[in-house]
């Protein structure tokens, strides 16, 4: 029989033989809980990724739960920093970035970036846009733009060899009438009550969404889009049903691409990422820029989409673990991979020089059109300063003012409002809004 000593002896020896068979790895693995906004084909791409990663190692598994769209993925963040159920990595939509710049869970980017990290890779819209004063806060992920999408049967119809690229919107609505007539259509596009057009046509258009350089060299206290640029972009968008040129299909997506779909519409205005628009047409599909208003020229657009958001657990081995997710996700084969499945262009300037997403854009130039558009955006004006309507707004409230704009569309075409009064109306909640948030950092 063992005496004691023996048997504790015996069992000390027997964990150090285990211990020495099962890999450091497999003792000590991470668990990491990722939320994201990205449905149906987005979503099967994004468990792709997930699932690759977690094969890719054997120290840290990625759990990916699918929160709902940007404003419920963004709801349940903060909902979450009340409850303690905070994920480690969340994705969040462009707008947010004031919120989560100022987000008392945030891990900056920039805190865990090494020697070999090299944030001059992404592309400078994108660095930029999700950068602060101390450098890169979060990883871009999903990078797009809007761009409108056409019938090319129904160009052709109209002896329209190709869409312009720089058009204003009197020149829209010309083409517009010729694809009507030549059709037998009742609408010629499709496009939703959508507050991401408003602010992307306004940029497009050199209009400032917010004072103090769109929020960039100080905290917005005011939003400028009820003046100059902004009614103007507004008058447009709200007389294209008003004129007949679209139906009234309130704030949607779904049912803006199905009448595309359906060849109801001739154009349509949606994201880069929506591939389902060329993928599941029975017609080919060609692309183009978005307008801008006759009384500017083109200027560009804004950087749409999210990025990843590290937070903070207050476990260095948590947070490191995800960190290295992130970075994963960022990395040049994932961005291939995301790009070609979805539209959503690669935020790495080398994978859009490579040569096999060279190659892709050959045979797939609806996917190279958003890319241009936003290398061909002016960020410098003509006296050389800076651009701020294309680097986009910045403030805290901004989720909640985008609906507000989207609030607006009914007032005009619902209450008789007139454009101004619509944005007049709007602006003075988004001021209010903007004020009670500053509040809290006065």
């Amino acid at each position: 029989m063992l005496s004691n000593r023996s048997f504790t002896r015996l069992v000390v020896m027997t964990l150090f033989a285990v211990m020495m068979i099962i890999p450091a790895s497999a003792q000590e693995t991470v668990e990491l809980e990722f939320w994201h906004a990205m449905s149906g084909n987005l979503g099967e791409v994004v468990d792709e990724l997930v699932a690759s990663f977690n094969e890719s190692q054997d120290e840290i598994v990625v759990n990916a739960t699918f929160q709902g769209s940007y404003d419920d993925t963004y709801n349940a963040l903060l909902a979450a920093l009340e409850t303690g159920t905070m994920p480690n990595v969340t994705q969040n939509f462009d707008i947010a970035s004031q919120t989560m710049f100022d987000f008392p869970g945030l891990l900056p980017a920039y805190s865990q970036i090494s020697d070999e990290f090299d944030t001059e890779a992404f592309v400078p819209a994108v660095r930029d846009y999700y950068s602060d004063e101390n450098g890169l806060v979060a990883l871009a992920f999903n990078s797009s733009t809007p761009i409108v999408y056409a019938n090319a049967d129904m160009l052709a119809a109209a002896g329209i060899d190709a869409l312009p690229t720089e058009w204003n919107f009197t020149e829209f609505k010309e083409i517009c009438d010729q694809l009507v007539e030549a059709n037998g259509l009742e609408t010629c596009v499709s496009i939703g009550q959508v507050g991401w057009f408003f602010e992307q046509i306004l940029a497009n258009s050199g209009g400032l969404y917010f004072n103090n350089d769109n929020g960039r060299t100080a905290r917005a206290t005011e939003v400028m889009f009820n003046q100059g640029q902004g009614v103007e972009v507004f008058t447009f968008l709200t007389s294209l049903y008003q004129d007949g040129y679209a139906t009234n299909l309130g704030s949607t997506w779904t049912d803006t691409d199905a009448s595309f779909q359906a060849g109801q519409t001739a154009l349509i205005f949606d994201s880069t990422s929506d591939v389902a628009i060329i993928n599941n047409s029975e017609f080919p599909v060609v692309t183009t820029y978005i307008p801008h208003s006759d009384s500017s020229d083109r200027n560009g657009v804004i950087i749409g989409g999210g990025a990843l958001w590290l937070i903070d657990s207050e476990d260095e081995a948590l947070n490191a673990a995800a960190w290295e997710f992130m970075k994963f996700m960022s990395e040049a084969e994932q961005q291939v991979t995301w790009h070609t499945s979805t539209g959503y262009f690669p935020v790495l300037t080398a994978v859009q020089e490579s040569d096999a997403i060279q190659a892709f854009w050959e045979e797939n130039p609806n996917f190279v059109t958003a890319v241009e558009q936003l290398a061909t955006t002016n960020t410098a004006l003509e006296d050389g300063g800076i651009n701020y309507a294309v680097l986009g707004g910045r403030a805290g409230p901004f989720p909640a003012i985008r609906q507000m704009i989207v609030d607006a569309y009914s007032a005009v075409l619902d209450d008789g409002m007139t454009p101004q009064e619509a944005l007049d109306e709007a602006a003075a909640k988004a001021n209010e809004e903007l004020a009670n948030y500053n509040a809290f950092f006065e």
